[in-house]
């Protein structure tokens, strides 16, 4: 317990020197300098420095080890394995995303460029030729993403990008339902129009009807489930 307790202080020791007073490129001292500087041993150092090189916070080369950009996926595991996929905590999430693109629209109005813009357009138009409810659930997230991105706020940028598996998980149970589907495209085109001629008004009401059309899909994949669990065996 104790050898875990010494690892994970120099652990986070290191990690916040490295955050702090290092750039990208940088190498870090040798392992007997930081043994001395913490009063540890050199391997209470070095497998510090194996989970700093596992969490992407360093990378091992000839000159000792160098600091690199933090490998954000392990995060991501993590959060993603916080959430169940079941139905109910499908509604928590569209009240969740709706919550949030609501917030963020008058920012997105102002700031979105043109560049962006034309972004939405080619994830839409990938979203019309999905061949698979997959491939249709990956190009909303992206078209999403660039709303998010639009905003220029730096925590949910990094939050819808740890949720990307959950949301897309949930995007394709309303895409495995074609009328749903064809109107939540007419109502992707109705948000990219708003945007273009950038009227808060017009995209908050487009937001609002697709967070309906979401509810609406859900509503009815709970009906279908509830329906199988009537007629199983028990």
């Amino acid at each position: 317990m104790v050898r875990v307790t010494a690892v994970r202080g120099v652990f986070d020791a290191l990690k916040a020197d490295i955050q702090t007073n290092y750039k990208i490129g940088d190498h870090l001292p040798n392992e007997r300098l930081y043994a001395e500087r913490f009063a540890v041993s050199r391997n209470t150092v070095r497998e510090a420095l194996i989970f700093l090189e596992a969490y992407g916070f360093v990378e091992k080369t000839q000159r000792g080890p160098r600091v690199t950009t933090p490998d954000l996926a392990v995060a991501f595991d993590i959060v993603e394995g916080a959430f169940d996929r079941s139905l109910e905590t499908c509604r928590d999430m569209i009240e969740f995303r709706r919550g949030i693109d609501l917030a963020l629209m008058p920012s997105v109005v102002k700031r979105i460029s043109d560049e962006q813009i034309a972004e939405l357009k080619q994830h839409l138009m990938r979203m019309r030729g999905a061949l698979t409810v997959h491939q249709g659930a990956e190009a909303d997230y992206a078209f999403h993403k660039v709303l998010v991105d639009a905003s220029s706020n730096i925590v949910i940028g990094k939050l819808f990008t740890a949720l990307r598996p959950i949301i897309v998980f949930y995007q394709e149970i309303g895409k495995q339902r074609p009328h749903h589907d064809v109107r939540s495209l007419e109502n992707h085109q109705e948000i990219v129009d708003a945007l273009e001629a950038r009227s808060l008004e017009k995209v908050t009401a487009a937001f609002v009807e697709h967070y309906a059309l979401s509810e609406a899909s859900l509503a009815e994949a709970l009906s279908e489930h509830e329906a199988i669990k009537v007629t199983e065996p028990e």
